[in-house]
């Protein structure tokens, strides 16, 4: 029982911290990928979607992240299946 613990406090205090690096690298890639875009675009109409388009999946991926994390809180769901 020690070792599923010991895996558990291992999870909480590793894998949750790394999500939100991962989160938050993922966010700041899609940004520049999206400058990127938007600057080298002619077109107002077209760079105003590129942006929407970026702001919409890096929402989603925040979103997601977050639900994530809170559902695996929740139901400690950090034992030996996780």
């Amino acid at each position: 029982m020690e070792w599923l613990d010991l895996l558990n406090d291992i999870f909480r205090l590793c894998i949750v911290p790394l999500l939100a690096v991962l989160t938050t690298y993922l966010v700041n890639y899609i940004k520049a990928k999206s400058n990127e875009l938007v600057q080298g675009n002619e077109s107002m109409l077209e760079a105003k979607y590129m942006t929407m388009l970026a702001e919409t999946i890096t929402d989603c991926v925040l979103a997601t992240n977050q639900t994530y994390v809170e559902a695996l809180k929740d139901k400690n769901a950090f034992d030996e299946e996780a």
